[in-house]
């Protein structure tokens, strides 16, 4: 008797259980082509490629889950990454830029010494160039005046040789020079540049203050990012 008693009692447990874990079983649901709500204890062939959520036994949405992203929204979303990691990497670069910049100068006039020291150092370069040019012109005269000569008769290819020679490095120094006015311009610009990024850096304090502003990373000895 007891036996029999105790395999109902077993059976009336599974049952139970069973019972309990059909009613604990979730639902997932989507909506379909008309907007109707698709639903069943497994994820509905319907639902595949759309956004559905997961309903528990008391009808309570405990999940959502969105729909698979499009090639063209899988791209789009990988390019916002990427303008994100862009813009992550110039932040970097900005303040290791500004770290230098303070770690460089201790002053306004410390930017506008480096400024006039640079430009007199360009502006020698151009002197010897514009030597360099006048005493080609002069020999380059000499060689044209020697050519009218030969007017009327065949000019000597040594002549024209030295002729087309200096031409070249006429050429050559006054390409330089230019080259050289135009840097000029360029460092002028460079170092405004620093002046204004330094003056908002430290908000017009004065050196010492300026210099505790700084990171502590070590001070270089004369080096800028740029």
């Amino acid at each position: 008797m007891n036996k029999r008693l105790c395999s109902a009692f077993a059976v009336l447990a599974a049952s139970a259980l069973l019972a309990s874990a059909a009613q604990a079983r979730s639902i997932y649901c989507c909506k379909d082509d008309r907007g109707i709500d698709a639903c069943s204890d497994i994820l509905p062939q319907v639902c595949y490629g759309r956004a559905y959520r997961e309903i528990n036994e008391r009808g309570i949405t405990i999940k959502r889950f969105d729909a698979p992203l499009t090639a063209e929204q899988r791209a789009e979303k990988e390019a916002e990454k990427k303008r994100a990691r862009e813009e992550e990497e110039k932040r970097l670069q900005q303040e290791r830029k500004n770290r230098a910049l303070l770690a460089t100068y201790s002053s306004e006039k410390d930017i506008d010494f480096m400024r006039d020291r640079t430009v007199a150092e360009l502006e020698n370069a151009i002197k010897h160039a514009q030597d360099k040019y006048d005493e080609v012109a002069k020999k380059q005269k000499k060689l044209a005046d020697e050519a009218e000569f030969y007017k009327k008769k065949a000019m000597p290819p040594e002549l024209k040789a030295a002729m087309r020679e200096n031409d070249a490095e006429m050429k050559t120094q006054q390409a330089a020079i230019e080259a050289k006015k135009k840097e000029i311009e360029e460092v002028k610009a460079r170092y405004e540049d620093d002046r204004n990024r330094y003056r908002e850096l430290t908000g017009g304090k004065k050196p010492a203050a300026a210099a505790s502003a700084q990171s502590p990373a070590a001070r270089p000895a004369d080096s800028r990012l740029r």
